[in-house]
């Protein structure tokens, strides 16, 4: 047997992305008291790094903590737990600051998975689906699943789980993109398995089973879903659960069908973000078209900020419906109006505040939409320049999705700006929404291309001027 093969079978493999594993030469090693347990899950979930002595116990014994003693000895039986089944230079230090987890030679799934996300994306769907499977073929269930019950409302475990759902809806976005919707399927019957109340994933999913062809299992899962909502938690589906429910009982799409189907005969393709088409005015709309055409079929498509550019020259809507502004020369229709907010991680320094003013953003990086959405829609979002002239510091995260955006605040410490009416279709509780007092009041509005005569885009855009008015 040579070096390597010794190597191979003497590594650590270290996993939090799921119940606790530690793994040394392929067998499955486990610490048999609770409080080492939790101590090594709460060193994992900070990788890389020292958490202070008062962090590691709010993480390990919850927000009581213990004891100074209690701490000693945990990190002294967790020093020879770590010694005798992982070898002699596996250890915890303490660098004057916090406990660091020491491990030579070891793979942890965390940082693992956290190098996948930060990299950049493939642009070719195929591809950008295979990153991104990657990285989350690395989640075996919810973050440290065997850990203690106050684990799950951690701020830090929050998020990185938030992070999971939205690379998990991404990848549906790729596969479909790519035609190969069964792609996604396993990763999101795993999450919604894990998630029985989370609409964005079941919506999603249902999409996807829509797109293998699959519709009569989508429709079943459907009402599941509505029943759990309905006799567990009082409630009934809404945004994009309630559209794609829409969509299920309008008509079938064929398992290999491109999912950005184009407009068709006798139909009206609208395209929109999921945030303003629960909108109660664009749900008036949508009513009162569905009243007086009965004979018209409406569809809603959901575009991200890069679709909200491309959709209507590439034919793949008629009509969007989206906050203005739009590019010049664009017809459009005022729906309604409405007010901004800033969106921060409830760990940020303004998420205390009650309200804000713009000069209280100064100093605070904004997070980037993709250099794909037109500028002027960028800087207005991000009210650049300030009124004092100052001009503002955006990230480098280039997203362009809402569920990249929200990911990205909650991970903090950048901004972003959001229709104020995000905090009701969009509660987290790790983002927290702020007013802006001084801001520009917003504007939704249906937005067309010029050209030849369209009868069903034209009753839209009467019936909107109609209720407008």
């Amino acid at each position: 047997m040579d070096a390597g093969d010794i190597l191979g079978q003497s590594r650590v493999r270290l996993g939090i992305l799921g119940p606790l594993r530690v793994q040394v030469g392929g067998e499955t090693v486990a610490a048999k008291r609770p409080a080492v347990r939790h101590l090594l899950g709460a060193l994992l979930l900070h990788s890389g790094e020292a958490p202070s002595a008062a962090r590691v116990t709010e993480l390990g014994w919850g927000p009581a903590g213990c004891s100074s003693g209690s701490l000693h000895t945990t990190v002294s039986r967790l020093r020879d737990w770590l010694k005798e089944e992982c070898g002699p230079t596996a250890t915890v230090t303490w660098d004057g600051h916090g406990y660091r987890l020491e491990l030579p030679d070891s793979d942890d799934d965390l940082a693992t998975y956290r190098q996948l996300v930060l990299a950049p994306r493939a642009t070719e769907p195929t591809e950008r689906a295979h990153e991104l499977h990657r990285a989350l073929d690395l989640w075996r269930g919810p973050l440290f699943a065997d850990g203690p019950e106050w684990i799950r409302t951690d701020p830090l475990v929050r998020r990185w789980e938030e992070s999971r759902i939205s690379l998990a809806l991404e990848l549906a976005d790729a596969a479909l993109e790519a035609g190969k919707p069964e792609f996604a399927l396993n990763q999101l019957e795993q999450l919604a398995a894990e998630l029985p109340y989370d609409e964005r994933v079941h919506a999603r999913l249902l999409t996807i089973l829509l797109a293998c062809g699959r519709r009569a299992e989508a429709l079943r899962r459907y009402d599941d879903v509505r029943r759990r909502l309905s006799e567990e938690l009082g409630v009934s589906p809404s945004g994009a659960l309630a559209e794609v429910h829409a969509e299920l009982l309008r008509e079938p799409r064929s398992a290999r069908a491109p999912f950005h189907d184009r407009p068709k005969s006798g139909q009206l393709v609208i395209g929109s973000h999921e945030a303003i088409i629960a909108l109660p005015e664009v749900r008036a709309l949508l009513a009162e078209m569905r009243l007086h055409h009965p004979d018209l079929t409406i569809k809603v498509r959901h575009l991200d900020f890069v679709e909200q550019v491309t959709a209507l020259p590439q034919g793949q809507v008629d009509v969007i419906v989206a906050y203005l502004p739009v590019p010049p020369g664009v017809p459009v229709q005022v729906i309604g109006t409405g007010t901004r907010a800033v969106a921060v991680s409830n760990n940020h320094e303004l998420a205390g505040r009650d309200q804000l003013r713009i000069a209280d953003l100064k100093g605070h990086k904004v997070v980037s939409l993709s250099p794909s959405v037109h500028q002027e829609y960028r800087d207005f979002w991000a009210v650049d320049p300030r009124p004092d002239g100052s001009r503002v510091d955006f990230t480098d995260d280039e997203v362009t999705n809402l569920e990249e955006l929200f990911s990205a605040v909650a991970l903090g410490p950048n901004i972003t700006v959001v229709p104020a009416k995000c905090r009701d279709f969009y509660p987290r509780p790790d983002i927290a929404y702020i007013d802006v007092v001084d801001m520009a009041p917003i504007t939704v509005a249906l937005a067309w291309l010029p050209g030849p005569e369209r009868p069903a885009l034209d009753a839209l855009v009467t019936e909107a001027a109609r209720l407008q008015a």
